[in-house]
């Protein structure tokens, strides 16, 4: 069995897991935890993320993403498994920085990266969750805390600022597989759609036009696989900021994905009783934390330009652990 086929394989074990509970105990149940601890192995690391895509396909309400982002800074500390999530920053152009929740509440602690200050970690019973009312049916809070608060643990910059970079790095390719398994989710919805739905006595799905957005959504898909799973397989090997770019193409692809998905579904598409908005929501949610597709692009030329560094993968490491 090929790398590619035992990650599908652990896929289809994700997704039922996330069906039978979309919380926390399908991260149990699934062993992510002890993954965590053997991630320097690549067949690790590919069925974490695995997890993460499956967690989007199956609309899943964990708080993954945030315990996988606090894992750099915590890892052999005593923390019990799943117990501790990071806080994620996120901009808003109304009122600056805001920190999110993303996920179910049940964690114990929150870790909150103050850059130049160290981390902190606080006890989720001494924080105001606000709740935030979007589709996706992932669970956010906004955040507020009181940064003089006596009993936090402070983890001291020096030692953050390593685990900030390594925590960043998983957390946008995490992102990446989450953002490609909604919105394959919704691209299900309209493959689904055009082989029932009938105009003049045919399925829509053989009409060209149809198919040539579901052609460009596939397509769309298949690179964010491509390059989440060279991001997950390189790990520390990545180029320099592969991970924004990993982050980047998913955010804008899953946008067009869903965005054409919504085209071959028409009206139903814009209902309740339709799933397709879930999905959608899930995607913009996830694209909006850890840099945006814009403002990733827009960094990356930027960098691209003052640095004239190329962050191609060397032709030795392409593809490795990918296809093998």
């Amino acid at each position: 069995m090929t790398s590619s086929e035992a990650e599908e394989a652990f896929l289809s074990s994700a997704r039922e897991a996330f069906r039978r509970d979309p919380g926390m105990g399908a991260l149990d149940a699934l062993g992510v935890w002890d993954l965590l601890e053997e991630f320097a192995d690549r067949e690790a690391r590919a069925a974490t993320f695995a997890v993460f895509r499956a967690h989007g396909r199956e609309l899943g309400q964990s708080a993954a993403l945030g315990c996988m982002m606090a894992y750099p800074y915590v890892a052999g500390e005593g923390f019990a498994p799943g117990s501790l999530a990071m806080a994620i920053p996120r901009r808003s152009p109304r009122r600056g920085e805001v920190v999110v929740l993303l996920g179910d509440p049940s964690v114990e602690h929150l870790l909150i990266d103050r850059p130049g200050s160290g981390a902190w970690i606080i006890s989720i019973n001494d924080v105001e969750l606000q709740p935030v009312s979007i589709a996706g049916r992932l669970r956010v809070h906004e955040l507020t805390f009181d940064p003089e608060d006596p009993l936090k643990t402070v983890i001291p910059e020096e030692r953050a600022k390593e685990a900030r970079r390594r925590s960043g790095f998983l957390g946008r390719v995490a992102a990446a597989f989450e953002i490609l398994g909604a919105a394959e989710g919704a691209l299900d919805l309209a493959l689904d759609h055009a082989c029932t739905r009938e105009q003049f006595g045919a399925p829509i799905g053989s009409f060209q036009a149809v198919r040539h957005l579901l052609a460009w959504a596939r397509t769309d898909s298949a690179a964010v696989l491509e390059v989440s799973r060279q991001a997950a397989a390189l790990d520390l090997a990545a180029p320099s900021r592969f991970d924004e770019i990993a982050k980047a193409l998913a955010g804008r692809n899953g946008r067009r994905i869903c965005e054409r998905a919504l085209q071959v579904l028409g009206g139903i598409g814009f209902t309740a009783e339709q799933d397709h908005h879930h999905f959608h929501s899930r995607v913009l949610a996830l694209d909006s934390v850890l840099g945006t597709s814009a403002e990733l692009a827009r960094g990356l030329g930027t960098w691209l330009r003052e640095n004239r560094t190329d962050p191609q993968i060397p032709r030795q490491l392409l593809h490795r652990g990918v296809n093998s």
